[in-house]
């Protein structure tokens, strides 16, 4: 049940950012520090901020009902979202220290808790 709720919650996040982005780009970019230099730039922020987030948002809230789709939400969120934490983690050593954003730090945050629940619901299902 827990694992149902997680892939629920992280879904629905995920597929409320998607959302944001699709709708008003140019205050998620400016949030995240990144600004959209022509239409081109608008059509990336959304493509990636919004369709790319809202489909592994919905793959997640797929997993609520299939057990297949559980599986492929989990592994999304370990590898997927794990790999966006540890590479803004990453990007602040190249950076020479702390200078994130509070945006960028919340996010990072969320990023590592879904990693860390996402590992251990992924064990737990490998394990049955």
């Amino acid at each position: 049940m827990a694992q149902k709720i997680y892939l629920a919650v992280v879904g629905g996040i995920f597929i409320a950012s998607a959302v944001f982005a699709l709708i008003d780009p140019h205050t998620l970019g400016a949030a995240m520090g990144i600004a959209a230099a022509d239409p081109s730039g608008v059509t990336e922020i959304r493509a990636t901020y919004g369709g790319l987030v809202a489909g592994i948002g919905l793959l997640m809230i797929s997993g609520v009902w299939s057990r297949r789709l559980a599986f492929a939400g989990l592994a999304c969120a370990v590898f997927g979202v794990g790999a966006l934490a540890l590479t803004r983690l990453l990007a602040e050593v190249f950076a020479g220290g702390p200078g994130i954003a509070l945006n960028q730090g919340l996010a990072t945050v969320f990023e590592l808790v879904v990693l860390a629940l996402g590992i251990l619901f992924l064990r737990r299902t490998l394990r049955e």
